[in-house]
């Protein structure tokens, strides 16, 4: 087997799907990539189980075949090669000892100042497969609609293994309509985006997406311009340019997001994102882990964000004008939480929603009514 192609599409290919890779589990068959060549391309796969992830490169002469190579030791040696062009080629040892290497990989480049690297290769057998979903059974969705959506919500992705349905974003499909929620159980944000096309989604289930696949997800789908996305049994497939990814889903019942949308709003306020960033930044330095607890008052158009650290005796406050004239309304809050939700939009102003000490803190983009994000109160 044997087959040359462009040194930095193999390297930039292993880049997108290297983090797959289980590391905790190096010299097990999942810390290897295979790499298979068929007709004049040549596809490199990753896989931890739950998650797999392939992604082809078009080569200038081939022959067929398939192996696993160790990730690390491939990714080190071709970022390494001086050379515009790589040359594999893959010989099979004659008779290899019980668990030693089947096959010697070559490697070098096509350059005189190029190294040759020789390392171990072994068996395809028993790597997962990537199975290729219908093309019936996929709905497409804008690139740039789908990286929107995902950054506007999985900053309230729990990062707690005690709650494992919260440890992804839940797909629902509605129609056309297509809305993606994240949340922590202190936290949540939601965004829904109608697209040209039936979203074709199991119904009367939850279609929760690991937030490892949605990383991934994330570094394949700025290949192409659309995103092609399907559900079937208990697996999530993509399909982006030369990409492919599945993943299985998270199993459990996903909570109902709208019963903890608040219905009403006492009060409203709409302000600049960046000043109010700007105001949020100087006051978490003093306020301390893991509540990060802010307290944020209303009155006589002012807004005042106040922080404190009881441990160090520091103290640290901003005010900001407002357009409010009532009785004075105040909200403690996670600091670090409502700046995570601030800094996943790009519009240039922000609404609050306010209600009570007790309620959630809303945060709204002006100019997208499909989008809203919820931040718990602290007492």
């Amino acid at each position: 087997m044997k087959f040359q192609t462009n040194k930095d599409a193999i390297d930039k290919a292993v880049r997108r799907i290297d983090a797959i890779i289980p590391h905790r589990d190096m010299g097990t068959m999942l810390s290897n990539l295979l790499i298979a060549v068929e007709a004049k391309q040549v596809s490199i796969t990753a896989s931890d189980m739950e998650t797999t992830a392939r992604i082809t490169v078009p080569v200038e002469s081939a022959k067929q075949g398939e192996f696993i190579i160790p990730a690390k030791q491939f990714q080190e040696y071709v970022g390494s090669l001086v050379s515009k062009d790589l040359i594999v080629e893959v010989e099979q040892e004659e008779t290899p000892d019980e668990g030693a290497a089947a096959f010697r990989v070559n490697l070098r480049g096509t350059s005189e100042a190029s190294a040759a690297y020789v390392m171990p290769g072994n068996s395809a057998k028993h790597f997962p497969t990537l199975n290729r979903l219908g093309d019936n059974k996929l709905f497409g969705i804008s690139s740039a609609i789908l990286e929107e959506m995902i950054r506007k919500t999985q900053y309230a992705i729990s990062q707690e293994d005690n709650r494992y349905i919260y440890n992804g974003l839940c797909f629902q499909g509605n129609g056309s309509q297509l809305t993606l929620v994240g949340t922590d159980g202190r936290r949540l944000a939601a965004i829904t985006r109608k697209l040209t096309s039936s979203v074709n989604l199991p119904t009367g289930g939850d279609v929760v997406v690991h937030a490892k696949a949605i990383r991934e997800m994330q570094k394949l789908i700025d290949v192409a311009d659309e995103v092609l996305l399907g559900v079937e049994q208990r697996d999530l497939f993509v399909r982006v340019g030369d990409a492919q990814l599945s993943s299985r889903l998270l199993e459990g019942k996903f909570p109902d997001y709208k019963r903890v949308l608040p219905q009403d709003i006492a009060v409203q306020l709409e302000m600049s994102r960046d000043k109010l960033i700007e105001a949020l930044q100087q006051i978490r330095p003093v306020t301390e882990p893991p509540s990060h607890q802010c307290r944020m008052a209303l009155e006589n158009k002012k807004m005042h964000i106040t922080g404190q650290s009881s441990g160090q005796g520091s103290r640290a406050e901003v005010a900001l004008e407002a357009d409010y004239s009532g009785e004075r309304l105040e909200i403690g809050f996670n600091i670090t939480y409502l700046i995570d939700i601030l800094k996943a939009l790009t519009c240039p102003r922000v609404r609050l929603g306010l209600n009570d000490a007790n309620k959630p803190l809303v945060v709204q983009d002006v100019d997208d009514p499909d989008f809203i994000a919820l931040s718990s109160a602290i007492a």
